[in-house]
């Protein structure tokens, strides 16, 4: 039998991850990336004296690339060095305002406080429990499943979950209208409407599903 041979275009995350499932499956892998190095949006940048990281922002869902290691025979912990940092991210906006988010929630939660008061203190915990439902109801039945398609997702959904939870999943409005029940300060609105960027959308545009991200 003639052994199949794949040919991945883009050395990102994406087409890493694909190559190693791939080629532990006996498939033979061609992967090609057009920059000096793999990476894709994970790279390093030279400028001058500095090295500059271009991405990602955060690293999601560890588990997927400790199985994606384990799986092929190795481990994420021998293969790369994780630091991690302890801010997340820091956001400037022109007023002059500036807000830090941390990987502990409630530590980000009084760092929303300082900087927009309580009521958005209190919708970012709002937010945090509807993100949390969502991501519940779409964990198996979207987000790891094979081929998902808005049919197929429904009857999953409804399979392993009550009604509520598709309901829950927020598929309208838009992702900017549902963040702003949440936080009366636009800027917030604009902070976690960013997200929708991760999948090349608009928060004008994109499902309010996406605030699973957050």
């Amino acid at each position: 039998m003639t052994q199949r041979h794949v040919i991945i275009i883009g050395a990102g995350a994406g087409g890493l991850s694909a190559s190693i499932d791939l080629a532990r499956a006996g498939v033979r892998v061609t992967l090609l990336e057009r920059a000096a190095a793999p990476g894709g949006k994970m790279h390093t940048r030279e400028v001058d004296d500095l090295s500059v990281d271009g991405g990602p922002t955060v690293l999601t869902m560890r588990s997927v690339f400790e199985q994606l290691f384990e799986d092929a025979g190795t481990s994420l912990s021998d293969s790369l060095t994780l630091l991690n940092s302890p801010v997340i991210a820091r956001h400037a906006w022109s007023d002059g305002g500036l807000l830090d988010l941390f990987p502990d929630r409630e530590r980000s939660r009084r760092s929303i406080e300082q900087f927009a008061g309580s009521d958005n203190a209190a919708g970012f915990d709002r937010l945090y429990s509807q993100s949390k439902k969502i991501h519940g109801a779409l964990s198996a039945t979207f987000m790891k499943a094979t081929k998902p398609n808005p049919l197929t997702l429904v009857g999953r959904v409804l399979r392993h979950h009550p009604l509520s939870s598709l309901l829950a999943t927020r598929p309208s409005p838009d992702l900017w209208r549902a963040l702003g029940g949440f936080f009366p300060d636009e800027r917030l609105q604009q902070l976690f409407g960013r997200y929708a960027t991760y999948v090349g959308s608009s928060p004008l545009s994109t499902p309010a599903t996406l605030m699973l991200i957050a």
